[in-house]
């Protein structure tokens, strides 16, 4: 019996392996974070452990003095000392976390609240966060942080400047991470420029993981079936007529 050499039928078969037309679909599932939902959390971000945060790296400061020992557990944290402006940590009320944020003596201020997260290493992760409309000036940073033998390594850091365009509930937040650990440590911090009193108030805070799907291509012929597209491997040619008598 004699066995074809080409790729791909007269009818359209692939006859090797590897010949599909493949499309990348991206999808975002799971929930990485406890307590995003501010309405579900009611006011118990009030009473979460706060550290007044004196150090120069006041983020660092804040997980090497109040390290998160509790997975999915928030830990707070604010400015204060003579390095900073003093400001109160981050509340929930009404169904939002409340931020504030102010500057006074040219000296900024912090209020934040962290994080630690069960992950999976060198996976994506994407992060959004949800806001109300807000007219205040300021500047929300979303870092991530893991853990080594003596303090923590910053490996990814995004920000957003407000006032944004957001309207109501939309996101006006997006933003990815890689997993460095499986229990890396998300911040969200508030800081602004301006001398008078800021804040903004976060009405959710999602993190997903990112998952990639490789799906065949299908197409419609001239008679409305539905079929795979199908590719030719480099440098061979797809003789039809070849494999037309090779197939009888």
């Amino acid at each position: 019996m004699k066995i074809s050499s080409q790729q791909i039928t007269s009818r359209g078969i692939a006859q090797q392996s590897g010949l599909e037309t493949l499309s990348s679909i991206i999808n975002y599932t799971g929930e990485y974070i406890n307590f995003g939902n501010p309405l579900a959390y009611g006011s118990k971000l009030n009473t979460d452990t706060d550290y007044a945060t004196e150090t120069a790296t006041p983020h660092i400061g804040a997980l090497n003095s109040r390290p998160p020992s509790i997975i999915n557990n928030w830990y707070r944290y604010h400015s204060a000392g003579s390095l900073y402006t003093d400001v109160v940590a981050p509340t929930s009320a009404g169904g939002f976390f409340i931020f504030p944020s102010i500057k006074t003596g040219g000296l900024p201020s912090y209020s934040g609240i962290y994080q630690k997260l069960s992950l999976i290493p060198e996976k994506e992760y994407q992060v959004n966060i949800q806001t109300a409309y807000t007219t205040s000036i300021a500047s929300l940073y979303v870092n991530t942080y893991t853990p080594d033998s003596e303090s923590y390594i910053l490996k990814s850091e995004s920000s957003l400047t407000f006032p944004s365009s957001a309207v109501g509930f939309s996101s006006v937040f997006t933003s990815s991470f890689i997993a460095a650990s499986a229990n890396d440590i998300i911040v969200i911090y508030l800081t602004t420029t301006e001398t008078s009193s800021q804040s903004v108030l976060f009405s959710n805070i999602t993190i997903q993981e990112k998952q990639e799907y490789l799906v065949p291509v299908y197409a419609s012929d001239m008679w409305g079936n539905a079929n795979k597209v199908l590719r030719r491997a480099e440098g061979q040619s797809l003789d039809l007529n070849r494999t037309s008598k090779l197939l009888k």
